[in-house]
């Protein structure tokens, strides 16, 4: 979604033909499907993040794990596969993002000093999440176990 600046938003649920007449529109810039359907308004990260109107559906996943931010994760997951893209404004992460071949020379490093002993599969589980801070602890790093360039940087330094 795009919200225009400077704007507060009603709370609860409104029509989408109603979010689009007070100026929230579609990232793409399409119109809104279906405009009787009702929305609510989440923006998880501020308005320096994403903006999502969420439909019944939203709430249907929700009752599997009532988490907002695993709903919103089931939802673009399904765009994804349903070949609608992903996200137009990622949110601000504490850290930044290593790609995958990042992540496999992160535990392949980890490895040879002595923190990791799993598979070096570019896939950050327990395992590698707590060498992570093992090694953030013994680096003087913030021990959150986030495999992020600031740890890969690091490492690259020993």
């Amino acid at each position: 979604m795009v919200l225009p600046e400077g704007r507060k938003f009603p709370a609860g649920s409104l029509s989408l033909d109603k979010w689009a007449s007070i100026g929230v529109r579609r990232a793409n810039g399409k119109a809104f499907p279906r405009g009787s359907d009702s929305a609510v308004l989440k923006v998880p990260d501020d308005r320096a993040g994403p903006a999502f109107l969420m439909l019944k559906n939203f709430y249907v996943i929700k009752r599997y794990n009532n988490a907002d931010k695993y709903a919103i994760a089931v939802g673009l997951l399904a765009d994804e596969i349903a070949g609608y893209g992903g996200l137009v404004r990622d949110w601000d992460r504490p850290f930044i993002k290593l790609t995958f071949e990042e992540r496999e020379e992160l535990q392949q490093r980890l490895r040879s000093y002595g923190y990791y002993d799993g598979k070096i599969d570019g896939r950050i589980g327990s395992g590698s999440r707590t060498a992570i801070k093992a090694y953030q602890a013994r680096a003087g790093l913030t021990q959150d176990g986030h495999p992020s360039k600031e740890v890969l940087t690091s490492l690259r330094g020993r």
